[in-house]
């Protein structure tokens, strides 16, 4: 089957760093190195992947963990987001860098700049579209959406995408959700407009420890399904 639109939700930072009696930070940076790895591996050895989405920071990440640990990872995805776009692999694989969720609500203001820099900065790149959720969630994409439409009669789908912050993604292929202990669930909330029938791979591994070659067996694994869609 054809894999154009992946999802990566990334879980098991903390319990990583639990398990190696470490710091949640320091789950959190090693979080990132995998992250950079990952869409490397992507860019590399699977050009048929347009879009790579990567749910950095949920709503609830953002408010309901201790401030310090907000800070950091706040931080933290400032830091390496700006890295990964000045890394040369991102414009010669022309990377385009976008972001999605209500991050600017809660993020400091030299921040957002920042990151609308690296979205104009990769504007016109367009080999890979790498989509990072920031403070998002889905439920909430939607109430934003459906209040922009005036009219009680007739909604369209087409109408409601149109209102969405991720209207311009795809429907999802493949979801790829690590650090499951035996209950393999969703997030909820992620991308629920395109993920409607999107494949789903789940990993006891923890997000710090998943590695390119287990991302290569997911898709490997994919590909050898049969994608039914209702039909």
């Amino acid at each position: 089957m054809q894999l154009k639109h992946l999802l990566i939700i990334p879980d098991g930072n903390r319990r990583w760093a639990k398990k190696n009696k470490l710091q949640a930070s320091k789950g959190h940076q090693i979080g990132a190195v995998t992250t950079k790895k990952l869409f490397q591996y992507v860019t590399d050895y699977h050009p048929e992947i347009k879009y790579c989405s990567f749910w950095a920071m949920s709503k609830d990440n953002f408010t309901k963990r201790s401030k310090k640990e907000i800070d950091f990872l706040t931080k933290l995805i400032h830091t390496e987001i700006q890295k990964f776009a000045n890394d040369p692999v991102v414009k010669k694989q022309q990377i385009n860098i976008k972001f999605y969720g209500a991050y600017e609500q809660y993020f400091d203001q030299k921040i957002i700049n920042d990151l609308r820099q690296v979205e104009q900065k990769t504007a016109n790149y367009k080999n890979c579209y790498v989509s990072i959720l920031l403070v998002y969630n889905g439920k909430d994409e939607l109430i934003n959406g459906l209040k922009k439409i005036k009219s009680t009669k007739h909604i369209t789908e087409k109408q409601i995408k149109n209102t969405l912050w991720t209207r311009n993604l795809p429907n999802v292929d493949l979801i790829v959700r690590t650090g499951i202990e035996n209950d393999p669930h969703l997030s909820g909330n992620v991308l629920m407009w395109q993920a409607d029938y999107a494949q789903l791979y789940f990993t006891e591994t923890l997000y710090p420890e998943f590695t390119t070659q287990e991302l290569g067996l997911a898709i490997a694994d994919y590909k050898s399904r049969m994608r039914r869609q209702g039909k």
